[in-house]
């Protein structure tokens, strides 16, 4: 839970906030401002190059948060995340910064200095109009540039970075054509490293649950408009349920829940948690980028992030990826979260599968074995001993899970009654291991959610 330097680039905000009024005259002082609740998630993250300024392009907070490109270097104010929804599907996108979670918006209400289309990461979201743009690729200018076209109500404006000599850097979306001003690179901030094996670790067990908890895709779920509290409730009571686990694996999980539910683990469990989150993304067309699905609002009308996967794992935690799976195109680009805890020479993926069967994104189950073997190969971190699972959209019998089936033990393959339903009729939650498990159970009842949470015991070997 504690905010450590151990991943600069999610949780290295700038220290920002202003000098605060001197009280009885003593002197003000600088405090750190709280981190965005976005700094817990895996995403893929983009730095803006302009090719107008050869400058990367900032979120400045002492100045309004306006964009300007004139960095030298790229450091959190000049990382963003691409987003989109299940409407839009890729063909808007909507920039967030990393620096402070919002989103970024072109105002063409033009502000009191009267620069019309300037962009300022000013809202917390859900994005609106003001908020979603389009990417237009200019192959001409070079491999992954792009201009950025927003609509105003009346007619396209792209956006321009002010390159003139005594310009600012400005980003403004104002011109009606692409010119020097309105290209952009994107470039790609690089996933973390593998981490170092490491030392070799005793037999030990490790208790672990899974929940769809279906937080945004069924609205027929009684989480598919909840805030953070009542969805972090329920997760700590199946928690105490199954008998306080140590690792839990969460599926159709919305980004802003994951420090709620650490927080709520804490409380109420005791110990130092750590969640992380990946996100479900889209292809957005004619290009190779990806924009993360985000989740509807919830019932009040606040933003709730992205949508994904999450993984609830001790503080210990210094490592964990974001995986892409094969996934049919079209449709959601499916995810895996993969995360190590050192002490345990353990590591530990959260995965949620395309949907599978005659109607469904993959009819005929082309893409769930390349999934499954996917995971197989983001859980074999060398050195240490993978614990994995989820909604893996597919029963036993459907023989598309063979590549975990042939490599893991499977949770409730050798229960007294094994392969028992965890949504409606059929098994699609599962729990693998690299070890031999116990006591797997699953919930008689799926809460909130329509998926029955699934538990057992690993021994680590």
């Amino acid at each position: 839970m504690k905010n450590r330097l151990r991943i600069p680039r999610l949780l290295g905000a700038a220290l920002l906030g202003a000098v605060l009024p001197a009280l009885l005259g003593a002197p003000a002082t600088a405090a750190a401002p709280t981190p965005p609740n976005t700094t817990k998630s895996a995403g893929q993250q983009w730095e803006l190059l302009s090719l107008a300024t050869g400058k990367y392009v900032s979120v400045e907070a002492s100045n309004a948060n306006e964009l300007h490109a004139r960095a030298d270097n790229p450091g959190t104010a000049e990382q963003f995340t691409l987003h989109t929804d299940n409407t839009a599907k890729g063909t808007t996108v909507s920039l967030r910064s990393q620096a402070n979670g919002a989103y970024v918006a072109a105002e063409f209400g033009a502000g009191a200095d009267g620069r019309y289309g300037k962009l300022r990461a000013r809202t917390d979201g859900p994005p609106a109009g003001w908020e979603k743009l389009e990417l237009v690729p200019q192959p001409q200018s070079g491999a992954d540039v792009y201009a950025l076209r927003f609509h105003d109500g009346t007619q396209e404006r792209y956006v321009s970075a002010d390159a003139s000599v005594t310009g600012d850097g400005l980003l403004q979306a104002r011109a009606t054509a692409v010119n020097s001003w309105e290209r952009f690179r994107l470039v790609a901030v690089a996933a973390p490293a593998d981490p170092t094996p490491p030392p070799t670790a005793s037999p030990r067990t490790v208790k672990a649950m899974t929940w769809n908890v279906c937080g945004d895709n069924n609205k027929d779920c009684g989480f598919y408009h909840t805030a953070a509290g009542p969805l972090a409730d329920q997760i700590v009571a199946r928690a105490k349920i199954v008998g306080n686990p140590e690792v839990i694996l969460l599926e159709e999980f919305c980004e802003k829940f994951a420090k709620p539910v650490e927080l709520a683990l804490e409380s109420q469990l005791g110990g130092g948690w750590d969640v992380r989150f990946a996100p479900v993304q889209y292809q957005v067309p004619g290009t190779a980028l990806k924009a993360q699905k985000n989740c509807q609002p919830d019932a009040a009308g606040a933003d709730r992030g992205a949508y994904g996967v999450a993984l609830a794992v001790p503080e210990e935690n210094t490592w964990y990826r974001a995986y892409e799976l094969p996934s049919p195109p079209g449709f959601e680009q499916r995810t895996a979260l993969c995360a190590t805890v050192t002490s345990w020479a353990a590591e530990v993926c959260a995965a949620h599968f395309s949907t599978g069967g005659k109607g469904y994104d993959d009819p005929d189950r082309t893409y769930q074995p390349q999934q499954a073997d996917a995971l197989r190969q983001a859980a074999s971190l060398p050195g240490y001993r993978p614990l994995l699972g989820g909604d893996l959209n597919a029963a036993p019998s459907t023989g598309v899970l063979g590549a975990l089936y042939s490599a893991y033990e499977e949770c409730d393959a050798h229960s007294a009654t094994p392969n028992r339903p965890t949504a409606g009729v059929s098994k699609i939650d599962y729990l693998f291991g690299g070890g031999t498990w116990s006591g797997c159970g699953v919930a008689a009842d799926t809460g909130s959610s329509d998926h029955r949470a699934v538990w057992g015991t690993l021994t680590l070997s």
